[in-house]
């Protein structure tokens, strides 16, 4: 007797979910359907199932003789707006039509293993299963068909071969060198790509998938973007409703814009946002006001140069000019594949340091083989601590002052970088919480360039004056203006950890004890 076909856990569970008939993912399957039949030169949508016109009745091979109209579809939506149903359904009627090769990916293993596989799993008929094979996660069907399923978390793990689609679920959280790894396997099929994602900001999906199809109106894309509440099913329910309601009054309006109304502008996790819009230098004349010789620079400027290496992603550096007002970020440099030196080379002459009198190089301060080479050439690089958490606060706190600036002709990626600097998922592959927050490493390599170069800076922005106590006031006045720095450091190293400011009568307060006994130094 022949032993029964292993299933999928879940398979078949929920073959009678419907789409509800949600326009935007009922548009998904249209759009997706559409091939351009080589007899008739018609575009029509085949039945389901089958490579056959239904016009003129041809039979076709493959999708070389039977184009799609268009080659990559993205859904972009909030929250529980059931985008990931959208890309399931689509799956499903793709691996109906026999001998077809997909990889169905998430951007970690946990939201593969526990959202995306499950959602394709159980709209799989039963009887459509040939095996399963659990230590692949590949799924095979009686017609030859094959779904595998992959996390890209390792960008290198995208790497395939006569792939007619894949799709990408979440993609905005999936690092854009996954999908470079993975784009050649659909070439040889003319294979097309779905991606379903909650907004990231204006990252690489935005520009690769959602900008080609809506704003350039190339050829070939078709996007489409919605609202929670564009879903049917929150229509319907007043429960879902009233979670929407509370949700926006619980959530900041920039992550409710992100999370439910699919807003591209704010999005979950960001760390900077608006406050770079606020800090764009949009023209010559606005720059003056900080430059009064802008477009030149006169000589005498002290210049900043912070920079951000590494080898599985591009180099970065931005150029900074000190000024009575505050820091101006007034050129940029990425560029990968390099070795150091060429990066030294490439950044002296585009931002011409050699004719200032004063530049200050810095970098992540465990790069000490970065550190070397320069100094090989007579290029000093001071050490910036690499610490997050202390690094961000800084460079807001320049924002937040108004005295960290950036020119749009000059620096226009590293404004797009911080724009859309976030924070990652806090949550590891098992589904534990991290200790910290940890900034998602995607496109992060200017805004870490400018982290550097403020923290090196041994000077902090300019506030308001804090009334001091008599005794208080005592002992700043004693201090050096390094020793002053120390301090300043360190109250914002222990808001970071200890997550408030600390008062003078507190043990750790950083004016005292740190010297020895309280009264006894001064």
């Amino acid at each position: 007797m022949a032993s029964p076909t292993r299933l999928p856990p879940g398979c078949g569970l929920d073959l009678h979910k419907p789409l509800l008939y949600n326009p935007y993912q009922m548009g998904l399957q249209t759009a997706r359907r559409l091939r351009r039949c080589s007899s008739c030169q018609r575009i029509v949508s085949p039945e389901p199932g089958h490579l056959r016109c239904p016009l003129c009745r041809t039979i076709h091979r493959d999708n070389t003789t039977f184009p799609r109209q268009f080659k990559s579809l993205h859904l972009r939506a909030g929250r529980r707006s059931g985008k990931s149903l959208a890309g399931a359904h689509a799956v499903r009627e793709e691996l109906a039509i026999p001998g077809q090769t997909w990889w169905v990916c998430g951007p970690t293993f946990k939201i593969l293993h526990d959202a995306t596989m499950p959602t394709l799993l159980r709209l799989i008929p039963p009887q459509w299963v040939k095996s399963w094979n659990q230590d692949n996660l590949e799924l095979q069907l009686q017609n030859n068909s094959v779904a595998q399923f992959r996390s890209l978390d390792d960008p290198e793990r995208g790497r395939g071969q006569g792939l007619h689609g894949a799709w990408l679920d979440e993609a905005a959280f999936i690092v854009e060198r996954a999908w470079q790894v993975l784009s050649p396997s659909l070439a040889e099929n003319a294979g097309i790509v779905i991606s379903t994602t909650s907004p990231g900001g204006f990252d690489w999906t935005y520009k690769t998938f959602y900008k080609r199809a809506i704003v350039d109106k190339r050829p070939g894309y078709w996007a489409a973007k919605y609202k929670t509440l564009d879903n049917p099913l929150f229509i319907q329910s007043e429960v879902l409703r009233r979670e929407v309601e509370e949700a926006r009054l619980t959530m900041t309006p920039e992550v409710f814009a992100a999370e439910y109304e699919g807003d591209d502008v704010n999005f979950t996790g960001v760390i900077y946002g608006q406050l770079i819009d606020d800090q764009t230098l949009a023209s010559d004349e606005a720059v003056r006001k900080f430059i009064p010789e802008w477009p030149n620079i006169d000589a005498s400027r002290r210049i900043l140069i912070g920079m951000d290496s590494g080898a599985d992603h591009p180099f970065g550096a931005v150029m900074m000019v000190v000024t009575e007002h505050g820091l101006v970020v007034v050129g940029e440099y990425l560029q990968r594949l390099q070795a150091n030196v060429t990066h030294l080379g490439a950044i002296s002459v585009k931002f011409g340091v050699n004719r200032f009198a004063g530049v200050q190089w810095s970098a992540n301060k465990n790069e000490a083989q970065l550190r070397l080479e320069f100094a090989l050439r007579n290029v000093m690089v001071m050490p910036a601590e690499n610490s997050h958490q202390i690094g961000i606060q800084r460079v807001q706190s320049w924002l937040l002052t108004k005295q960290l600036w950036f020119v749009a002709s000059r620096a226009s990626a590293c404004i797009e970088q911080m724009r859309t600097y976030r924070f990652a998922d806090n949550y590891l592959v098992d589904g534990q919480k991290r200790e910290k927050e940890q900034v998602f490493k995607k496109d992060d390599e200017l805004p870490d360039a400018v982290r550097y170069a403020v923290m090196a800076w041994p000077e902090l922005p300019k506030t308001a004056a804090v009334p001091l106590s008599e005794r208080e006031q005592k002992r700043w006045d004693a201090y050096s203006p390094n020793e002053r720095l120390d301090v300043e450091r360190i109250r914002e190293y222990n808001k970071v950890q200890l997550g408030n400011d600390l008062r003078e009568d507190e043990p750790n307060y950083p004016i005292g004890d740190m010297w020895g006994a309280s009264d006894s130094w001064y």
